[in-house]
């Protein structure tokens, strides 16, 4: 929970909205948080800030600029920060190149010690890099998006030197494009990583949501944990009938996947609505208990669109957006090494019909309901500001538990303009 009172503004001005990317931010294991995004003018930059100690200043490095479409929400970059301290960010081009972009650090903690930019080729434009580590094989594992419809994966087993060759885990058979939201999870039994996956609200033939776990040496898990015949190395594919069923949308309405937990019990948020009717926006939370994935009642009204119903692209099919707290309190502090994380607090950004709000809930009883814990940001729908995407960095900090984008948001236009906002209390 935020102490507004006690709470500094910080802002990344002209920073690029964005979808779909894991991780964007995340805490280091110095208790630095590293935020990596996109600007207006398509420069990829990470952000280093200190949220513990106000006389830290904040540091703040451009990694490139790219060399296409730049007014395009889908280029935000990823980040991975291994726990030898190195930092890896890679970043696309959405849709304009068969090409990935990277960069790591030579030293640890370091975001002036970038080396060299470095290309990954893949056989069709792609788009939607999510990067983390598997500390078990002593690898990083790269997901990412190729032709719309597709999902590959790959490896590096020497911090980014050198990649295998892509394999295709994931092919939608649905129409239109396809999502998969991945998160890496640290457990009792050690590291797994959990996703959701789901079709475009407008153009797929399925709006469901499904569910899967990865362990970490790659073999796809049922929600209850059980071997289900894939392994990602092995190049095998995700049979979507036989994944467990998040979310199902009821005939005449659609979803939208808003984000995947990263923390246990496993949960996933999400907004269901009829098209092109914003008055029919709900906000709920799943959670997997008793080998089943229970929806919460109704959360929050969503209220609006985030772009008009004037595009008929489908982007009007965006929503405020939704993340939920890791819970771990301490900066530097992994779920690891502390039993009481929790995700029974999440955040909310919506139209409530006078203004724009960010606010936050929370489950007394997991996951069933939700009631409002907190507004943090509200603005007066004359002021004509919206609010969208907050995000709470990997093995965030009580200090700076969200952040968010505020500002204006036309999808795939360039006619939006916005910063990434978050409050820091500093505890000197």
């Amino acid at each position: 929970m935020i102490n507004l009172e006690k709470s500094k503004e910080l802002r990344i001005k002209r920073a690029n909205t964005d979808w779909w990317i894991h991780e964007k931010a995340m805490v280091g294991n110095n208790g630095k948080t590293y935020i990596v995004y996109s600007t207006d003018m398509g420069e990829i930059h990470i952000k280093e800030l200190d949220a513990k100690c106000s006389r830290s200043v904040s540091r703040d490095f451009c990694l490139c600029r790219l060399n296409c479409n730049y007014a395009d929400e889908h280029n935000s970059p990823s980040v991975c920060v291994m726990e030898n301290g190195k930092i890896i960010v890679a970043y696309t081009g959405h849709a304009a190149t068969h090409t990935l972009k990277y960069r790591v650090t030579e030293r640890p903690y370091d975001i002036f010690s970038f080396g060299p930019e470095h290309t990954l080729h893949y056989s069709q434009s792609v788009t939607y890099a999510q990067l983390s580590e598997n500390t078990a094989k002593g690898q990083l594992w790269l997901f990412c998006r190729v032709r719309g419809v597709t999902w590959e994966f790959r490896y590096s087993e020497d911090e980014g030197e050198s990649w295998s060759e892509p394999t295709k885990f994931l092919e939608s058979d649905a129409g239109g494009l396809f999502y998969f939201d991945i998160r890496r999870q640290l457990t009792p039994k050690g590291e797994q990583w959990m996703f959701a996956l789901y079709g475009h609200p407008r153009i797929s033939k399925d709006h469901t949501i499904r569910s899967g776990i990865f362990n970490a040496d790659g073999d796809l898990l049922t929600m209850d944990g059980e071997p289900a015949g894939m392994n990602l190395y092995e190049g095998g594919k995700l049979s979507l009938p036989e994944l467990a069923k998040v979310y199902e949308s009821p005939e005449g309405t659609t979803c939208r996947l808003l984000v995947v937990s990263p923390t246990q019990p496993y949960r996933v948020g999400l907004a269901s609505f009829e098209l092109n009717k914003p008055e029919t926006i709900r906000y709920f939370s799943a959670t997997w208990r008793d080998g089943c994935w229970n929806l919460s009642a109704p959360i929050a009204d969503g209220g609006e669109f985030l772009s008009p119903d004037t595009m008929i692209d489908g982007s009007q099919t965006y929503v405020g957006g939704m993340a939920y707290y890791w819970g771990v309190g301490e900066a530097g502090l992994y779920p690891r090494d502390k039993a009481d994380t929790e995700t029974n607090r999440i955040y909310i950004a919506r139209f409530d019909g006078e203004a724009r709000v960010l606010e936050s809930y929370i489950s007394l009883d997991w996951g069933k309901t939700y009631t409002l814990e907190q507004v943090i940001r509200r603005i007066p729908r004359e002021e004509n500001i919206k609010i969208w995407r907050p995000t709470v960095p990997a093995y965030a900090q009580d200090n700076m538990p969200v952040y968010w984008h505020e500002g204006s948001y036309g999808a795939h236009t360039g006619g939006w303009h916005c910063d990434a906002v978050m409050y820091a209390e500093y505890d000197d």
